[in-house]
């Protein structure tokens, strides 16, 4: 009898390390894999479709050698412009090269647009952009405190980008002519804490200026948009931080907040208040030591009709 319960235990075990052994060569095998999620926004601002892509929290993760496989993609998916919202580096290992080649070669597909994320902003600034930071640094900032070039402790991942054709949007914003469409694109990378009023005035004035033309903001963080400026006359947000959950309960969502929480409201996908739509991408890549599970990396396209 004795003997029978050991074998069953031991044939128990070894099913149950196989079934592990599986799960999590499956898990590997989908972190390095991308799926493709696909939106349509309708407007009466633009002609002619205009297709942007999104990129969020690579952290500096590769899809093939160099990050082949993921240009080769966006390239096939033939985009008028590319939307990052930030975190394609992680803090205190940040490779810029990295950075570089990546944006310097989506830049050949097509203009790309970079909304700093909180890790950019540790390794140019020294710090993220949270209220207790920007606020020890105030007097430093002098009468404007939306400008943050005061702060900048490392230009190089800033001057690489430039020099890779990338325009990056810090409290700004560039006008973009498709076809026959305007765009206005902006940028922010504050949090809740710090929007005002560190980023709160340009937003306001971003979204009151050409009214004609069709408002595109990207915001590394989805809640001080939803928070704050969910009436206000912007057509589309972008934005990442939240790596989808990281882990994804089916039928539920995402399990954690990057912030420390657990489920988080708004962990990816797309939400509608009033004229504004915001799209929430799960990112591409990972961070710390908890893989994505039930949630591959994702690269976000969005048709605007």
């Amino acid at each position: 009898m004795k003997r029978l319960f050991q074998s069953k235990f031991f044939s128990f075990l070894l099913v149950f390390g196989l079934c592990l052994s599986v799960f999590f060569g499956w898990v590997s095998w989908s972190n390095r894999n991308f799926v493709e999620t696909f939106y349509s926004l309708y407007s009466s601002k633009v002609d002619t479709r205009v297709r942007a892509i999104l990129l969020s929290d690579l952290h500096q993760a590769s899809f093939g050698e160099n990050n082949d496989r993921l240009i080769s993609r966006v390239g096939e998916l033939e985009p008028d412009v590319i939307l990052i919202a930030g975190d394609v580096v992680t803090k205190g290992k940040a490779d810029i090269d990295y950075a570089v080649s990546l944006c310097g070669q989506l830049a050949r597909i097509a203009p790309v647009y970079f909304g700093l994320g909180n890790h950019e902003n540790s390794v140019i600034y020294g710090g993220d952009l949270n209220k207790d930071f920007l606020e020890e640094n105030r007097q430093a900032l002098g009468d404007d405190p939306e400008c943050f070039d005061p702060l900048i402790q490392d230009s190089l991942l800033l001057d690489g980008l430039k020099s890779a054709g990338v325009t990056v949007l810090q409290n700004g914003s560039a006008a973009v002519e498709v076809g026959e469409n305007r765009l206005e694109i902006g940028g922010i990378s504050t949090n809740i804490s710090s929007f005002w009023p560190y980023s709160g005035q340009f937003v306001s004035g971003f979204a009151g200026d050409e009214p004609g033309d069709f408002k595109i903001l990207i915001s590394h963080r989805p809640d001080p948009i939803m928070r704050y400026i969910a009436g206000y006359p912007i057509d589309l947000v972008v934005s990442g931080h939240g790596h989808g959950g990281v882990i994804r309960i089916p039928g539920k969502g995402g399990l954690l907040d990057s912030e420390g929480g657990f489920f988080p409201e708004y962990d990816g996908g797309r939400f509608e208040r009033g004229d504004m739509t915001l799209i929430v991408s799960r990112g591409l890549g990972g961070h710390g030591w908890i893989p994505r599970i039930f949630n591959p990396p994702e690269l976000v396209v969005i048709d605007i009709l």
